[in-house]
Parts: structure tokens; sequence; C-alpha cells
């Protein structure tokens, strides 16, 4: 009989170890999907970004406007890198990190895209007043 509970003390042990185990493992992949994802994301807003300014009718792009694209890109770019290094080992609260990192360089784009979006609507609106005069004008 002692040997019956042992086993089954030693079963539910395993048991509660595995799932433990499980549940460490599923938050890492969670995490790593989270941080995949905002990659993404970022990435689709900066080359979005990039694409709007290009298409503006302007003596051209500014300097420092691209140098920021280009200095989100690279940001981008060495967390992809890391990840692809260093995410198999790397410790949750790094990887919890690196998804913050990722959204708070997000977030800061938010404003200039707003900035962005508003003024290609004004570009829009006076476009659409300028062929109004225009036909206006013709006989």
């Amino acid at each position: 009989m002692p040997y019956l509970l042992a086993g089954a003390l030693a079963l539910a042990v395993t048991v509660v170890l595995l799932a433990m185990r499980e549940r460490r493992l599923r938050a890492r992949r969670d995490l790593l999907r989270q941080v995949l994802d905002l990659a993404d994301s970022f990435e689709n807003q900066l080359m979005q970004c990039r694409a709007q300014l290009r298409a503006m009718p302007t003596a051209g792009t500014p300097a420092s406007t691209e140098a920021v694209l280009d200095a989100g890109l690279r940001d981008l770019l060495a967390h992809r890198l890391w990840l692809k290094n260093e995410s198999a080992q790397a410790a949750l609260p790094a990887l919890a990190a690196a998804r913050d990192a990722l959204a708070a360089a997000q977030q800061a784009l938010q404003p200039q895209l707003q900035r962005l979006n508003q003024a290609r609507a004004d570009l829009d609106g006076a476009r659409e007043l300028l062929d109004a005069a225009n036909k206006l004008r013709r006989p």
C-alpha cells in the first residue's frame, strides 16, 4: 500500500511539473507571437509612412523625415536580428522588454502619422479647390 501511495504522489508531482512547464512554454510562445506581430505592424506603418511621404508633391522629402524613418527601420531590424539570434534562450522578461520597446516605438510614431494624414487631407482639399477654381475660369 505505501508503494501505491508513493507512486500516486510521484505521478501527481510529475503532472503538476508538466503542467507548469507547458504553461511557461505557452507564455513564451504567446509573448514571442506578440513581439513578432508588433514588429510586423510597426514595419507596415513605417513603410506606409514612407510611401505616403514620397507620394506627396513636394520639392523632396525633408532629410530629417527620411532619417527618422530610416532610424525606425534600423531599430526594427535590430529587434528582428535579436529575436532571430536570442529568442530561443531569452528569458521571459527580456522578451517582454522587447515587446514593450516595440509598442512604445509604434506609439511614438502615431502623432507623426496623424500629422501626415492631416497634411495629406489638407493637400487633397487644396487640390479640389484648385480644380474647382480652374473649372470656373474656363469658358
